[in-house]
């Protein structure tokens, strides 16, 4: 007799057998799973870190300015600077102790004891139209008509209060550095005292109408300028005046000497300086103004700038000196017959 087939028990053991693969499945896939997770895990906290978490790195940002080196454009090629150290007298400058050219003094003066070299003496005579030669002593009231234009040995007559007005005088023309260099003239500003403007030196001739300017000009200039620019420039300057002012009575002066203690004797000496003077009266001769041999005056010897007759630079004249200066201009005086 065969047994009768239980259909209900063979159902529950499949359905048994199939949720235990089932189950296995679900362990094997969430072991694997859990395994995918786990080794995924550190470069996701790495991502966080990095995106949650302020940066680690300190390097400030690249503040270094550009320098030349570094830029496209080509570099600048300005001429050399040419001029010389600077004259400009001391601020401090000594008290005056002498003043003989004082608008109150009207006492004749003598004539200046010059030491001329025979060379120059010979040199000078060659220019009789030219060079002011010794005349009676034209007194005060012909200085208190000039009008000096020059560089820093000019200045040194309002500091020292050798004219009328004494530091308020109007009879000194020098830019507001109180020096000038000769290469500079045609465009250098000056103080124009009656006003105190900065203004050129045309202009002021132009508004001034001086009836005589002296020009003591090229100490500087003879440390770096040859003859042809140093007479070219000069030229134009005493052109402009007369182009401006035909009637002004031009002085070219002659560079004073410097003293034994000057420390730039390399560039600037008496040597440059004598020849500077020659050119200077070479240029007055064929501009048809004066030029009038002051360096005769107040050299010694030797034709040093004696020690008693400068401040103390080597350069710069003091009390003495500057009287010196003045009292030879009122014994050649420019007289027009």
């Amino acid at each position: 007799m065969v047994p009768e087939f239980n259909s209900g028990g063979l159902m529950y053991k499949v359905t048994a057998f199939a949720i235990f693969i089932i189950l296995v499945a679900l362990i094997v896939l969430i072991s694997i799973s859990s395994k995918n997770s786990d080794e995924r895990l550190p470069a996701s906290n790495v991502n966080d870190q990095t995106s949650s978490e302020p940066s680690t790195d300190t390097t400030p940002p690249d503040t270094t300015p550009i320098t030349d080196a570094q830029t496209t454009e080509p570099p600048v090629t300005q001429a050399p600077v040419t001029d010389p150290p600077d004259t400009t007298p001391p601020e401090t400058t000594p008290p005056v102790t002498s003043n003989v050219t004082s608008s109150a003094v009207s006492d004749p003066v003598d004539v200046p004891v010059g030491n001329t070299p025979e060379e120059i003496a010979a040199y000078l005579a060659l220019y009789p139209n030219t060079v002011l030669g010794e005349t009676e002593d034209a007194g005060q009231e012909y200085i208190d008509k000039l009008i000096f234009l020059g560089d820093s040995t000019t200045y040194g007559l309002r500091a020292y209060k050798m004219l009328n007005g004494g530091r308020d005088t109007t009879q000194v023309w020098t830019p507001k550095s109180g020096t000038l260099t000769l290469s500079q003239v045609s465009f250098a500003t000056i103080v124009y005292p009656e006003t105190d403007e900065e203004i050129t030196i045309k202009t002021a001739v132009e508004a001034k109408k001086p009836e005589y300017l002296v020009i003591t000009l090229g100490v500087n200039g003879v440390s770096f300028m040859k003859e042809d620019y140093f007479k070219s420039e000069y030229s134009k300057l005493i052109k402009t005046v007369q182009e401006t002012s035909p009637d002004t009575k031009i002085i070219c002066q002659s560079i004073f000497p410097v003293a034994r203690n000057y420390e730039s004797l390399g560039s600037i000496n008496n040597s440059k300086i004598d020849e500077a003077n020659r050119w200077i009266c070479e240029v007055a001769d064929e501009c048809g103004v004066k030029y009038i041999d002051t360096n005769s005056a107040l050299r010694d010897e030797e034709g040093w700038l004696p020690e008693e007759y400068q401040n103390g630079d080597g350069m710069h004249l003091n009390s003495t000196s500057f009287t010196i200066e003045l009292n030879n201009l009122r014994t050649h005086a420019y007289i027009e017959e």
